[in-house]
């Protein structure tokens, strides 16, 4: 493993590598993990060749492979399709473990919550961060404390109380929902885990990057169009992206198209598109206002010369439909990508031959009866 640093991103400070640490403590900063010397390396020579899943990349990640080996994951399908002169990339991170990309974060924060002997999470979800956590805390044998929405998706709850996690039903927003997560940690002894803050989240979600770059060489990719929300996916894609740059294994950077949900666009509204005028209700997965990272979700579209879309429940639908005529049996939440695909395209954005990498995000068989619903009609 290179060596690396844990730095907030607001003071500048180090903090201890030796302890869990989500957030820093005296300035409320989000926190980024560094590996030192990285322009050194080239990636070759960090890659762990015998495996093709997320241990590949265990150079570059934080956490020691002894942990990360008891239950390996990665390497998801990619399906090329054409669509009006485009060729698009689908990445399928919905048919991971749990059903959604967010395994990746977790199974990462999961074995450092080991290696550092944590008996206790606390994470806050809509639902699919919830199950991906629960399902590694099973694995891991350790205790997980979900929080989530009263309205979260039945099939989501029972899935979280077939894992064994402790559900603790919230009725708000999702950001009360934050809270009680973060208070309940001040009161239980255990380690808040939360995708929004967790920088071990980011780096597990990172090696997405480094997949599409060894499946389909990361210069040859023009546009990434990524649902966003709190911004773990987007910032994870372009920190494995940068990370990629500072070795100098890439010298293209593919723009990143962020798609938000209508009326919890924070992200296309600080980049001056508006929000939207209608709260959706379809993509449940994207229902977040007030992300912590949104400076540097701002950045990450800005520095890839990228763009940010917003969706309404009417494109979503559309899309649902489409990605399951596509036979990409994804959730709500997903479907808002090919909205965005046709917008990106009509603004030229998007042009004829360029290549576009879609990332599928969740599975629709959490939540088949919803889906269903609207596919049907």
């Amino acid at each position: 493993m290179v060596r690396y640093d844990i730095k907030c991103l607001r003071c500048g400070e180090k903090l201890s590598v030796k302890t869990w640490v989500w957030r820093h403590d005296k300035d409320n900063g989000t926190l980024s993990i560094t590996y030192r010397g990285l322009e050194k390396h080239e990636l070759n020579e960090l890659l762990l060749k015998e495996y093709m899943d997320i241990r590949r990349y265990i150079n570059i990640l934080p956490v020691s492979l002894k942990y990360l080996n008891i239950a390996p994951i990665g390497f998801t399908p990619i399906i090329n399709k054409k669509f009006r002169g485009v060729s698009v990339f689908f990445k399928l991170d919905y048919l991971l473990p749990s059903g959604s990309f967010k395994d990746r974060g977790a199974l990462v924060s999961i074995a450092k919550a080991k290696e550092l002997r944590i008996k206790r999470i606390i994470e806050d979800s809509s639902g699919n961060a919830g199950v991906a956590f629960s399902l590694y805390s099973l694995l891991y044998n350790i205790e997980a404390n979900i929080f989530i929405p009263s309205d979260a998706p039945s099939g989501k709850k029972a899935l979280l109380k077939s894992l064994n996690a402790r559900l603790h039903e919230v009725q708000g927003s999702r950001e009360e929902v934050n809270r009680a997560a973060i208070d309940f940690e001040h009161r239980s002894r255990g380690a808040y885990v939360g995708h929004w803050w967790n920088p071990f989240f980011i780096e597990g979600v990172k090696t997405l990057a480094y997949e599409i770059h060894e499946q389909l060489g990361m210069d040859k990719v023009d546009s990434i169009i990524v649902p966003t929300s709190s911004g773990s996916l987007l910032l994870g894609i372009f920190k494995g992206i940068m990370e990629l740059k500072t070795m100098g294994e890439i010298s293209n950077i593919p723009k990143l198209i962020a798609v938000q949900a209508s009326g919890y666009a924070r992200l296309c509204y600080e980049l001056g598109y508006g929000m939207g005028a209608e709260k959706s209700k379809l993509a449940d997965g994207l229902r977040i206002v007030e992300p912590p990272r949104i400076g540097e979700m701002v950045l990450a579209v800005r520095e890839t010369k990228g763009t940010c879309y917003h969706v309404t429940d009417e494109e979503v639908t559309e899309g649902l439909k489409k990605l399951w005529s596509m036979g990409f049996l994804v959730e709500p939440t997903s479907a808002v990508v090919y909205a965005a695909l046709k917008k990106a395209i009509s603004e030229k954005v998007v042009e004829k031959g360029e290549n576009v990498v879609i990332i599928l995000t969740g599975s629709g068989a959490k939540m088949l009866d919803k889906v269903l619903s609207i596919v049907r009609t």
